[in-house]
């Protein structure tokens, strides 16, 4: 109540660089350091522009259990192939936002499964525990919290603003058609 003040523009791209950044900072070092001497074999990864291999395979198992097909909706995040959408929308030049999202996904596969007492990594365990652990990085409060609010945030952005989605919610897109978003904004 009383609360009429203005809040600064925020965008997708400041949220998720103040999210992901976290983490990218605190977390990933030593996981990224150890991963690069991992077997990174991951079957057929889509022509990425900026993830890797290894990204890329983390991160469809992240969307996959945010937006399982059946879920929610009968499409689903592999339906969509989200984690390849979210690579085309990343820009080179934003090196912090990729070094941040790596971090996170390398600390979500390593380090957050001794959170609940797991020691595989998170893309081999099985949909329920991967979602019991997402729900506790959600509760965990701090760095933590932040990873799991923009990896749930990036996916759920990139999932809804997808064609083929539209019709899971009954929405039949928007009355101009458009490219790829623009955000002038956030360009230096």
């Amino acid at each position: 109540m009383g609360n009429n003040s203005t809040l600064p523009s925020a965008t997708r791209r400041l949220f998720l660089q103040r999210s992901l950044l976290a983490l990218g900072a605190v977390a990933a070092a030593p996981a990224i350091s150890a991963a690069a001497f991992a077997d990174t074999s991951t079957g057929d990864a889509p022509a990425l522009k900026l993830l890797n291999a290894e990204d890329y395979r983390i991160l469809s198992v992240v969307t996959d259990t945010l937006i399982p097909r059946d879920g929610a909706f009968p499409l689903g995040a592999l339906d969509v192939d989200l984690a390849a959408r979210i690579d085309t929308y990343l820009e080179p030049e934003d090196t912090e936002l990729l070094q941040g999202l790596r971090g996170a996904l390398m600390f979500l596969e390593h380090q957050a499964p001794g959170l609940i007492g797991v020691d595989s990594p998170f893309s081999a365990m099985p949909q329920e525990q991967r979602e019991s652990l997402l729900l506790t990085l959600r509760d965990a409060g701090g760095d933590a919290t932040a990873v799991f609010a923009a990896l749930r945030g990036i996916s759920m952005f990139y999932f809804y603003t997808d064609e083929q989605a539209w019709p899971q919610f009954n929405y039949d897109g928007p009355l101009v058609k458009r490219g790829k978003p623009v955000y002038p904004q956030v360009r230096d």
